[in-house]
């Protein structure tokens, strides 16, 4: 479908979009950009200064989608990934994206972006015109980011979070969720990467991959892989790569001109003379360099960046218990409700809003490379850490951004120096490079002994550092010195990436993706760790089998986590005597953590978990060699680590405990002493009285004399009433509220499939009589209802939604899948064979041990039941009553229902049944097989040990019989699966299963 003429979209309107949406017109240089893009066909690299507006690429992306839907044919993709190489506290293009999206939801008739909007809504195939969401990790379905293959959207990712996805090798994600996310990442793709100087690697890569797409056989499928798009002035991924930049509108535009002539003036001071720690001869710097600017800035808000956490957290220190400044601390490795709790914050609002030019106290902002990119704010006093140039040039991109100021100062303090005997963190030898460079250009002060007076009488006279004058100084400069050196990139070939495709049995060994995203010559990736209070000792010592349980029923969610780099979880755990010096960045120079002599006793680790993706189980780790990059670790709460502003690196007070608050309304809630007195900040004396009044509630529901709704409201009002004598918790709102929205819910019942959406459902420990897990009714049916837990790991785990007949669900499935793929605008043919792989995927859960297993183990409902079940109406969270269920189905936890799927499709297809008429056989084969991630290139080699003849109900309704006897290892799946890549493409056939899997997951969710 494509648009009317009269709602037909011109480039010419493209500024009023603009005006539309941001309340003012784009500069020159954006609309000449989109207009070369229309016009070519591709998408130049941007060379194009700090503060100009780049992250406008996003509505040149949406407009550009939009006006070429009413040609009917596609080029531009249907998602853009906006990817940046550092943690940030404030996402700013996620920010706009979310701006954008607002505007297209609510545009008024009769405006350009009303039609946008409309565009867009017929190119996805449904009501929402565009999604902007944050790319996260997990092991189930609710964790995915997106919910259809045709829907645009803006994803705003790190290096890791995308090229790890992108080589089909998910960082902390399931590898049963690989090819879904490697589908999205590679076909119908933008990948623009900000400040692309230090993600070369990444462009690289994604460079390679999308050639290895294009030679795939289907021409429909060649020109659909990835594009890639620099947004850095010194990154590109070849010479002749074409480049756009600012005009001379631009530099007489009185917005911009303004901008490129900000008066940012430089002075110099060295802190390095007898340091000892960096951190603290930086933060005493700094000090003295607040006192020298606060009387001659013009508005009262200055920022000091620190090159590592540990620095700006001792600057931090230093500076908040002064009464004439407000001091706020940003950085970047922060939980996600710790963040979002942050930003939200008086300061940090007033700091993202505008500062009051009025305040009493100046405000000071404290932080790191977070500030770099991706936040809004203009400084009218900067200090800065020596570091980098490229990071100098970012850094001072947040000092005086509109160019309005008579006099912007800057102070660089040098904390260390480079040499044999030290180094600079970080950035090493580049900073020293520029600090010499400065130095030719500027005398360095001492820090020590500083007369603050002198010096700011001297700031008016610094080095004049802007867009303008920028090009002179490196003039004869050799400017590869002044960054931190490219690191060497291995090269895709062909043999690695048919590796990475295999997704389901992994291949052994394998290879890491690190060096294809960061270089090999740079830091591997992080580990990503959250905090459990119910993870306690006993008798001194860890109870690991609980510890694993307790996990299984509380899966990790993303806004709990937070990434950390190995080496240093690992000198956290063992309490490693020893500089941290995290930065903010993804991405540093190679550093070795020191090897223990051949006589040296290896550090002993405090024990945790850690999320093993192939097994996909918990298991634990006592020795720091097992924390390995790339994987999901828990730490018990009493280990502490993190507060409120983030990774701190330190053992201290006990880290809160977030699992209970997934975005999800459904969400499970532990009632559990120990968790609910540490969000309230409680003491041992409400540990003890919250304990007696859970222990009190359980013996009543296993007495089962009482209504179960009366003895959970009483436990509510109760827990209420402790929990409201401590209201200054750090998250005291948040149990307060969870538990106030529990107590409206009317029924409750421990029965393992009572829940319903009137009632909902209690889970007791059968180990612990003083915890129990209170889950909220099912939403309507209809609505969306993402539960934690429900997935592709475990042989019922797809299946733990509402009940809903086979029959019914796949024929929802069916019409989904096909609508995806129309919206995809796949060829007839391929969306006939996606249409009749969504209504035989399941057809192996007819197995009569499987619907025993979905009737709670019940062998008798089982029998009585009119048609085959899809769904159980379990609960993930009652892992007790699922194990049960299984035993007593006798269904082998690894025997998987679409492998018996595909036997009878296969036999099925032998009767050349008029209804599979022009589809692709193999690949109909194959979507069967793979529709929970498994078949890439083999299902699990495993037989039933009790075979029977299970009757399947195919498309056409013929009865097809196989034997499940003869599930298990397809041998002629490794043939099948490489002659589909080499037909499709590696992403290509990922995108045509993720169309299937994505439409069994919103059915599933829907209750359809």
């Amino acid at each position: 479908m494509s648009l009317t003429p009269e709602h037909a979209l011109r480039l010419e309107e493209f500024p009023d979009f603009v005006q539309e949406v941001r309340g003012h017109r784009p500069f020159p240089w954006q609309t000449a950009y989109l207009h070369e893009v229309a016009d070519r066909g591709i998408w130049p690299d941007l060379d194009i200064p700090t503060g100009l507006g780049k992250t406008s690429i996003i509505d040149i992306w949406a407009f550009l989608l939009a006006w070429q839907h009413a040609s009917g044919t596609r080029t531009v993709p249907l998602r853009l990934f906006f990817v940046v190489d550092r943690r940030l506290v404030v996402d700013q293009a996620h920010d706009s994206a979310r701006t954008l999206q607002h505007a297209l939801d609510t545009a008024l008739p009769d405006t350009v972006i009303a039609r946008v909007a409309r565009a867009l809504r017929e190119i996805a195939g449904s009501g929402t015109a565009l999604e902007s969401v944050r790319m996260r990790g997990g092991v189930d379905w609710a964790s995915r980011w997106l919910r259809s293959p045709a829907q645009p959207a803006v994803i705003t990712s790190t290096v890791d979070q995308y090229g790890s996805r992108l080589l089909f090798r998910g960082y902390h994600t399931s590898p049963r969720m690989r090819p879904i996310d490697a589908a999205l990442c590679g076909m119908d793709a933008l990948l623009a990467v900000d400040e692309a100087h230090i993600s070369l690697p990444l462009l690289v890569t994604a460079t390679d991959c999308a050639a290895y797409q294009a030679t795939a056989t289907q021409p429909d499928f060649r020109e659909r892989a990835v594009k890639v798009l620099s947004l850095s002035a010194t990154a590109s991924t070849g010479p002749n790569r074409p480049r756009h930049s600012i005009t001379d509108g631009d530099r007489t535009h009185p917005v911009a001109g303004r901008r490129l002539a900000a008066q940012r003036r430089l002075t110099l001071l060295d802190a390095s003379t007898g340091a000892k720690d960096t951190a603290e001869a930086f933060a005493c710097a700094a000090e003295s360099a607040v006192d020298t600017l606060l009387p001659i800035v013009e508005r009262p808000v200055l920022g000091v960046i620190a090159n590592t956490i540990r620095a700006a957290r001792a600057t931090y220190r230093l500076l908040s218990p002064r009464d004439d400044v407000d001091v706020v601390l940003l950085t970047g490795r922060s939980r996600t409700l710790d963040r979002e709790r942050l930003l939200a914050s008086p300061l940090v609002t007033e700091l993202l809003t505008g500062v009051n030019a009025e305040r009493f106290r100046p405000l000071v902002v404290v932080a790191t490379q977070t500030v770099e990119v991706g936040i809004d704010i203009s400084f009218a006093g900067l200090i800065t850490e020596n570091a980098a140039l490229a990071a100098l040039i970012q850094r001072l991109g947040r000092l005086d951004r509109t160019g309005d100021l008579h006099l912007a100062p800057a102070l660089v303090i040098r904390a260390s120096t480079q040499s044999d005997q030290s180094s600079i963190p970080v950035y090493g030898e580049a900073a020293e490079h520029v600090w010499n460079w400065l130095t030719d250009q500027a005398p360095a002060r001492p820090a020590t002994d500083l007369d603050t007076t002198t010096l700011a009488q001297a700031l008016p006279d610094g080095l004049l550092v802007n867009p303008r004058t920028l090009p002179g100084l490196l003039a004869d400069v050799d400017a590869t010195l002044l960054n931190v050196a490219p690191p060497r990139i291995p090269v895709v070939h062909r043999t690695l990436l048919d590796s990475w495709t295999r997704t389901s049995p992994t291949p052994v060994p394998d290879q890491d993706p690190a060096p294809f995203l960061h270089g090999l010559d740079t830091t591997p990736e992080d580990v990503q760790v959250l905090w459990r209070a119910d993870l306690q000792e006993v008798d001194g010592r860890p109870d690991f089998d609980q510890w694993m349980v307790r996990m299984r029923q509380i899966p990790p969610h993303p806004a709990e986590t937070v990434a950390i780099p190995a080496a240093q979880l690992r000198r956290f755990l063992t309490r490693t005597p020893g500089a941290d010096d995290t930065s903010d960045l993804e991405s540093a120079p190679l550093t070795h953590e020191p090897a223990p002599g051949p006589k040296k006793q290896q550090p002993r680790m405090s024990p945790v978990l850690s999320f093993d993706e192939v097994q996909g189980e918990w298991v634990p780790v006592t020795e720091a060699e097992s924390i390995r990059p790339g994987s999901t670790v828990v730490l018990p709460s009493s280990y502490g680590g993190h507060d409120a502003y983030g990774w701190a690196g330190t053992r201290g007070l006990p880290t809160c405990d977030l699992g209970d608050f997934p975005p999800a309304a459904t969400a499970p809630t532990r009632i559990h002493a120990p968790l609910l007195t540490l969000l309230v900040g409680g003491d041992e004396h409400l540990t003890e009285a919250l304990t007696k009044t859970i222990t009190r509630a359980v013996g009543l529901l296993h007495a089962g004399e009482q209504e179960e709704a009366v003895i959970v409201h009483n436990l509510l009002d109760t827990l209420l009433g402790h929990l409201n004598r401590h209201p200054d918790g750090a998250y005291a709102d948040l149990a307060r509220d969870r538990l106030s929205h529990l107590r409206t819910v009317g029924q409750w019942t421990v029965d393992p499939t009572g829940r319903t959406e009137r009632r909902g459902r209690i889970v007791l420990d059968p180990d612990e009589p003083a915890r129990l897990l209170l889950i909220p009714p099912h939403l309507p049916v209809g609505q969306r209802e993402q539960g934690a837990g429900v997935g592709d790991e475990s042989a019922d785990a797809s299946s733990l939604t509402r009940p809903v007949p086979l029959s019914q669900h796949s024929l929802a499935v069916a019409d989904r899948t096909a609508a995806f793929a129309a919206d995809l605008d796949l060829p007839t043919h391929l969306i006939d064979t996606l249409r009749t792989a969504g209504h035989a995927h399941d057809c192996g859960k007819a197995h009569s041990r499987f619907q025993c297993m979905l009737c709670a183990g019940d062998r008798l409902l089982a029998e009585s039941l009119d048609e085959p079940r899809a769904k159980s109406g379990m609960d993930p969270a009652d892992h007790a009553a699922r194990r049960r269920a299984a035993r007593l189905a006798q269904w082998h936890p690894e025997m998987r229902h679409e492998a018996l799927s595909a036997l009878a499709v296969t036999a099925w297809l032998d009767t050349q049944p008029g209804h599979a008429h022009g589809t692709d056989d193999e690949l109909l084969i194959h979507l069967v097989a793979a529709h929970h991630g498994h078949a890439r290139p083999l299902l699990p080699p495993v037989t039933d040990p009790s075979p029977q003849a299970v009757t399947c109900t195919m498309p056409d309704h013929q009865q097809i019989t196989v034997k499940s006897a003869d599930m298990g290892t397809d041998w002629s799946g490794p043939d099948r699966f490489h002659a589909l890549n080499r037909r499709y493409g590696p992403w290509g056939l990922a995108l045509l299963e993720a169309a299937l899997r994505l439409a069994d997951m919103a059915c599933s969710e829907e209750g359809t």
